[in-house]
């Protein structure tokens, strides 16, 4: 118990601090005091040995650094004294180096560029685009029913192929587009659950809906000798025709055993079976887009100089003329994603609304398809004729410009041949 005592008046007086109390504090106070001294004596001495590490870590530093040790010696030649015949040896053996380099360029330079080699690749991408349009009429008039196969071998080779290219240019990311997911799901409902009703409306939406009309969008093009060109237009142009063909000619064994009522739903649909529905598939993809691309590797994709579809569209120099990039770029920086995603998402959800259209007649749906896949050729033709108008302006030019050498020299071979004759 406290030690309490009366005063004169004898009032209690207020309780007096225990010894031990008391002799805590002073010992507390004791060690704040020591560590602020030990602070004070010790940190001069943690400076100085700081900055002694950081001069020993510059010179040795040096040592792993050539272009510093090429500039020591430069500005220190007594130093390190090099004779003038090595000198001599080391320019002989740096000539001897570019002149390797220069003959290995020339090969490298030739073989890129040799007329036999490009005019072989050009021929045989052209036979095979050619026929590639061939097989894929005669498929679809001849057997509808199986051109999903047909469609399952195009995406296997094509974009196998584009993703080793697309790895060696840093464009890997840009097969994670909604394009790729919508191939996906649209190949596994054809392949495991064709017997679906929702999944038949869901992929038929998709494939009749925002793969159709990318083809409109990204202006693709049926250019024969163009493997990119050609892969993004079987990455649009193979779903909307599988759609046409599963949707008109289904094989007899998805509706086998189904009832009246079954069979009805299967070949009927809704307006929120066509137009609101699948839009969730979008939704799903812009999540996981967004997560993806922008949040776990957008550091990554920034730091390598890599490409996606955002930064294609958007920020590539070529491309911020677009109304779509002036629009993008408006917002601020750390919301533009977020606004390019959004009018994507949009976009999708518009060429969706028409697809019941499409499901509910044969010959609209066939007029479209067929208006699209025109339109295609469209841009082909024009881009073929671009090039060659290009080229055959540069021919014309060319001979142009020999023309009025030739005529002097001729002009010059007559005077002579007159003095000749006097």
């Amino acid at each position: 118990m406290p030690d309490t005592t009366q005063d004169s008046q004898g009032a209690a007086a207020p309780p007096r601090p225990l010894p031990a109390l008391m002799r805590s504090a002073t010992f507390q106070q004791r060690l704040q005091d020591l560590h602020s001294t030990t602070m004070a004596r010790v940190e001069p001495l943690l400076e100085s040995a700081g900055s002694a590490l950081e001069d020993l870590g510059d010179e040795l530093g040096v040592l792993f650094d050539p272009e510093a040790i090429n500039e020591m010696l430069a500005h220190e030649p007594g130093k390190v004294p090099v004779s003038a015949k090595s000198q001599a040896a080391l320019a002989a053996q740096e000539a001897v180096q570019e002149q390797a380099e220069e003959a290995q360029m020339h090969r490298m330079t030739k073989s890129l560029l040799d007329p036999s080699k490009i005019m072989l690749k050009d021929k045989l991408a052209f036979v095979i685009g050619v026929t590639n349009v061939a097989l894929t009429a005669f498929w679809i008039g001849r057997w509808p029913q199986t051109y999903h196969w047909y469609w399952l071998f195009k995406d296997i080779v094509l974009f196998t192929l584009r993703y080793f290219i697309y790895v060696k240019q840093g464009m890997h990311y840009m097969m994670f587009e909604y394009c790729y997911f919508a191939n996906l799901l649209s190949l596994y409902h054809l392949f495991f659950a064709p017997q679906s009703a929702l999944l038949r409306k869901f992929a038929f939406a998709v494939m009749s809906g925002p793969l159709m009309w990318s083809i409109v969008a990204m202006r693709n093009s049926l250019v024969f000798h163009d493997g990119d060109k050609i892969t993004t237009l079987m990455m649009h142009a193979s779903p909307a025709l599988s759609a046409w063909c599963m949707r008109w000619y289904p094989q007899p064994r998805w509706t086998a055993g189904m009832s009246p009522d079954q069979l009805a739903a299967y070949n009927s649909a809704s307006w929120f079976d066509m137009a609101i529905a699948p839009a969730a598939l979008n939704l799903v993809w812009v999540v996981s887009y967004y997560l993806i691309i922008f949040v776990l590797v957008g550091k990554r994709i920034q730091a390598r100089g890599y490409q996606n579809m955002f930064t294609a569209m958007v920020e590539r120099p070529s491309a911020r003329k677009s109304a779509l990039a002036k629009l993008v770029l408006s917002a601020p920086k750390p919301l533009q994603p977020l606004v390019y995603l959004s009018i994507h998402t949009f976009a999708a959800w518009l060429s969706l609304l028409p697809t019941k259209l499409w499901f509910d007649s044969f010959t609209l749906h066939t007029m479209v398809l067929a208006g699209v896949l025109l339109w295609s050729t469209w841009n082909g033709a024009n881009f073929y004729f671009r090039v060659f108008a290009k080229k055959l302006m540069a021919d014309q030019a060319a001979k142009a410009e020999a023309k009025p050498a030739a005529a002097p020299t001729a002009a010059a071979g007559g005077a002579a041949d007159g003095k000749k004759d006097s």
